[in-house]
């Protein structure tokens, strides 16, 4: 089952994109953070759930992009627990992301994601994404 996160999600989350950073991020400044996301309507989480148990993390950001001049859906964070990874849950999640932003009028749908996660790539260009775009980053801290 997919759908939307609420508050009562937060550990589940937190343990999954702990998981997808391959760290432990200091709790009280990522529950802060998380309570902010969920409250914000640029922001959807979309949680996947088996045998009520949260297993996967979609959080999709959409809003107005100037070079694009309209709005972009883009996939800050997609993961799936190891345990239940490849039975089908991300491609299930990344479908409510694209139709979710298909009925908010994106012109674009698009996810960014670290050169290290050969499989997540694939994943996507299965998943019908191209490769487009060059990310450059720099840690501020």
């Amino acid at each position: 089952m997919i759908r939307q996160a609420n508050g009562t999600d937060a550990p589940a989350i937190y343990t999954l994109v702990c998981a997808l950073e391959e760290t432990v991020f200091p709790q009280e400044p990522f529950l802060a953070g998380l309570n902010a996301l969920l409250k914000e309507p640029s922001h959807v989480l979309l949680v996947a759930e088996v045998d009520g148990k949260v297993v996967g993390l979609l959080h999709l950001r959409m809003e107005f992009q100037l070079h694009h001049c309209g709005t972009v859906a883009e996939i800050m964070e997609l993961i799936v627990s190891d345990a239940v990874r490849s039975k089908g849950i991300g491609a299930e999640l990344l479908g409510e992301a694209r139709a979710l932003a298909l009925r908010n009028e994106c012109v674009q749908f698009e996810a960014t994601s670290n050169q290290k996660r050969k499989n997540a790539h694939r994943f996507y260009q299965r998943e019908g994404l191209e490769q487009t775009h060059v990310k450059l980053t720099e840690a501020l801290s």
